[in-house]
């Protein structure tokens, strides 16, 4: 008798907004939800892309950005997507929260741009009342994050520099009356995978962004259900009694996780 091949992991598994809500509220409850992402098989997990959805965009959610901070740290080897929308925020103070995430979390974050957080009423141009445009955003956001290469930041205490700061530049970014007007340059260098991962929802269209999610053509795996018995996560174990850790080799960035090549720091975008 033979048995069947098992099925690959997910490439992304989404994480419900209902339930990262119940783990913040529920003693135990990030540690066990850190379990069945591990149960799931994925090294990549999406975070908010419920307020994408009219239909799911309802009832308590957390910040992605905050949820992937926490998780990230019960998951040392996993990367994480934050879901964003112009119609909730500007794109600098997205780049700047985002890219100083990514390293926190040592190059394992990524952006999903939607067209529009359903859950939060909308921004729009101030000059026109015109809605934003997503595929500007996301420019936006990219632009910024090459504002300041990782590697122009030499610390030589010979001669006194700290960074090569010709190579630190402006985006000067003006989309018109209804687009956004972004001088820059960010005050945080990029990080060790480049930048972080950007991809977008199936209803933005950026030429250039690094993946596609969400649609009947990119659907996302759904998270399974918490098993009984299943062994205890390392977040919830005791700290008291843990041999110290050893010495491991560097963990793969988010792009190394999804199979991206490091962007070249060169091209801005926007």
């Amino acid at each position: 008798m033979t048995t069947a091949p098992s099925a690959p992991a997910p490439l992304v598994v989404a994480i419900p907004d209902a339930d990262l809500a119940a783990a913040a509220a529920t003693p135990g409850g990030i540690a066990r939800l850190a379990a069945r992402i591990v149960a799931s098989g994925t090294a990549v997990v999406a975070i908010g892309t419920d307020r994408f959805d009219p239909a799911t965009s309802t009832g308590h959610r957390l910040d992605p950005t905050t949820a992937a901070l926490t998780l990230g740290r019960a998951l040392p080897e996993h990367g994480f997507l934050v879901a964003v929308a112009p119609t909730r925020e500007h794109p600098y103070n997205v780049a700047r929260r985002v890219l100083s995430l990514d390293h926190v979390l040592d190059g394992r974050v990524g952006i999903v741009v939607g067209a529009r957080d359903h859950g939060a009423p909308a921004l729009r141009a101030p000059s026109t009342g015109a809605p934003h445009d997503p595929a500007e955003f996301a420019r936006v956001l990219r632009g910024l994050w090459r504002t300041w290469p990782l590697d122009s930041i030499v610390g030589d205490r010979t001669s006194g520099v700290f960074a090569h700061t010709d190579r630190i530049r402006p985006l000067d970014h003006d989309g018109g009356p209804d687009g956004y007007r972004v001088r820059g340059p960010l005050t945080t260098p990029s990080s060790r995978q480049g930048e972080p991962v950007l991809a977008v929802w199936h209803d933005v269209d950026v030429p250039g962004a690094d993946l596609t999610l969400g649609g009947a053509a990119h659907p996302l795996a759904p998270l399974p259900g918490e098993t009984d018995g299943a062994e205890q996560h390392r977040a919830s174990r005791s700290t008291v009694t843990r041999p110290p850790r050893p010495t491991r080799p560097r963990r793969p960035t988010l792009r190394a996780l999804l199979g991206l090549a490091v962007p070249d720091a060169a091209a801005v975008t926007a």
